[in-house]
């Protein structure tokens, strides 16, 4: 992109109100992310992404029912730290929006996708001892 136009779309961004204060959000968002995730086992924060900070509750959109359920059980915990790290707030609330696989290929109508070969090798050697056994 040419400099000339970057620096006007900069000077856009800048002015539009809008996108400002999305921005901000995201920011808000990210640095109490960033203050919790320690607070969190590893396999639950990687189920967890920050979502959008408003009127004092913070949403955290989560994976599964699972994980909000476990999530849930920490909550007071939680709150209790960002409100001692000075931030705003009087609730965390949680969504379940679980994500689509990265490399989900899409399938024609009909098509069924084939099985992993782990999956089809233990379907192979559970067929084979029902056939031993009779």
């Amino acid at each position: 992109m040419p400099h000339a136009a970057r620096a006007s779309l900069q000077q856009w961004l800048a002015r539009n109100t809008t996108l400002n204060a999305l921005r901000r959000q995201a920011q808000v968002a990210e640095a109490m992310w960033r203050e919790l995730t320690p607070a969190l086992p590893p396999v639950l924060a990687a189920a967890v992404r920050p979502g959008p900070c408003t009127d004092g509750v913070w949403v955290l959109r989560v994976s599964s029912p699972a994980v909000a359920a476990k999530l849930r059980l920490q909550l007071p915990l939680l709150l209790n730290r960002l409100q001692a790290g000075g931030w705003a707030l009087q609730r965390i609330a949680l969504r379940v929006q679980a994500p689509l696989p990265p490399t989900a290929p899409a399938l024609a109508p009909g098509r069924v996708q084939p099985a992993p070969a782990a999956v089809q090798e233990r379907l192979r050697a559970l067929r084979a001892r029902r056939k031993a056994q009779g």
